[in-house]
């Protein structure tokens, strides 16, 4: 029942192949469909991506006991591409649009190439200014709906390989002119065919103040993103409703409160005067976009795995695994800056200085259920709070171990501070 890998690299580790018993019928089906290699198994996959990632032999065995045993998960480019060359393993990409014909172009080329080489991608388009706007000394601009329309058709031209087609989601701040139709953008009635985005996927930018103005039944209004002028006004609630009757009948768009997000930003962030405008594909992290403090612009990249909460009572008293995770993060993130084309450019440079990671969580509602509690009960609450707390204390514990190690992001440098990750987790 036990095997020896060893990989180029030179680490080794001992497989356990009755661990395929941990997997459900499901699972077997989607990694023999999406993941293997031709000829390998499922322990196999599971020792490939460990070894490739790992510091030594050591932390590749333990990578291969929490992976095998089902305790973490890394993300879908990280188990089909790591220690392959049919990919990278960055899992999406955030990058936002300028307000100039150049930087429209510009925005469309860099998503093609992300989408192609297997990125999930979200894109900030409150920079452009709506329809009619002016533009240039006499023209007015046909607004952001047809350039987004392009990006649209883009998306659904794009294969990333042969595991899934391109797929991308569009935001919006809930202050530009053209909320109400971004809004229905996704409806397959009403409005002009050739003005919809069924292949996007979108999401609001609210804000406190807009919450505010709902509360106390105000008029909102709708600014210039290119010199906050006032286009028009409308009722905040009108609004509000008809975000969330959206919502109702097509699932989207995504809610972001960006002001509660950008309250929440690492303090060497906030320090050099960046700050999130967006998120990502999924809805699952935050990260800086655009031009940052020292005149660059950034396409963020969000690197993924998750701890598996449904075997919490296993892991959680192992001093090394969160840590051990988070190396592994930073060495699939060191890949992706070694290996990212000249097409990626502003990801790579995103990247190499954030260094961002986002330790996510999954199976919460499996651990619920094995306990017997509800998932809206108080005690969930509390099961709640004390998982994430834990995992974020480690999570910092393992930046500040690894910026002594390793040294610390450029960004958080450059701000005095000592910490290897920017962003440490996700959703």
């Amino acid at each position: 029942m036990f095997d020896v890998a060893q990989m180029e690299r030179g680490n080794r580790v001992r497989i356990d192949r009755s661990r395929d018993e941990n997997l459900t019928v499901f699972g077997k089906a989607t990694l023999t469909d999406r993941y293997l290699m031709p000829e390998e198994s499922y322990q196999d996959l599971f020792a490939r991506v460990c070894m490739w990632y790992a510091d030594n032999s050591s932390h590749a065995q333990r990578l291969y006991d929490y992976m095998s045993n089902l305790w973490f998960m890394p993300a879908t480019p990280i188990l089909s591409n790591g220690g392959t060359n049919r990919g990278l393993p960055i899992s999406c990409f955030l990058n936002e649009c300028g307000d100039s014909l150049d930087d429209i172009v510009s925005l469309w080329n860099e998503n093609v190439w992300l989408a192609s080489l297997g990125g999930g991608i979200g894109s900030y388009w409150g920079n452009v200014r709506s329809i009619g706007e002016k533009v240039g000394r006499n023209g007015k601009t046909s607004g952001i709906i047809p350039f987004i329309k392009v990006q649209d058709s883009l998306t659904l031209a794009i294969s990333q390989g042969s595991l899934r087609r391109g797929s991308a989601a569009i935001y919006l701040p809930i202050w530009h002119p053209e909320i109400e139709e971004f809004i229905e953008i996704r409806r397959f009635t009403g409005g002009d065919p050739n003005r919809k985005a069924q292949n996007l996927h979108n999401g609001v930018l609210v804000t406190n103040g807009f919450m505010k103005a709902v509360e106390n039944d105000e008029e909102w209004a709708l600014k210039s993103p290119k010199d906050g002028h006032i286009v028009d006004r409308v009722k905040a609630r009108d609004l509000w409703i008809r975000l969330l009757t959206a919502r109702i009948e097509t699932g989207e768009p995504y809610i972001i409160y960006i002001d509660h997000v950008n309250d929440a930003i690492p303090a060497h962030h906030r320090m050099a005067g960046l700050s999130v405008k967006m998120s990502n594909l999924c809805c699952e992290i935050t990260l800086p976009t655009g031009r940052d403090h020292l005149g660059n612009d950034r396409t963020a990249v969000c690197c993924l795995s998750s701890l598996n909460l449904e075997t919490w009572d296993e892991w959680h008293q192992d001093e090394r695994f969160v840590e051990d995770v988070l190396r592994f993060l930073d060495n699939v993130l060191q890949d992706y800056i070694d290996r990212a084309p000249p097409e990626m450019a502003r990801a790579k440079y995103s990247a190499s200085r954030e260094r961002s990671v986002g330790l996510g969580v999954m199976g919460f509602h499996s651990f619920l259920q094995s306990k017997g509690i509800g998932f809206e009960s108080p005690m969930a609450k509390v099961w709640n709070l004390k998982m994430f707390k834990h995992i974020a204390a480690k999570a910092d514990e393992a930046s500040m171990m690894l910026a002594k190690e390793r040294g610390p992001c450029p960004d958080a440098e450059d701000m005095g501070v000592m910490q290897r990750f920017s962003c440490k987790m996700a959703i």
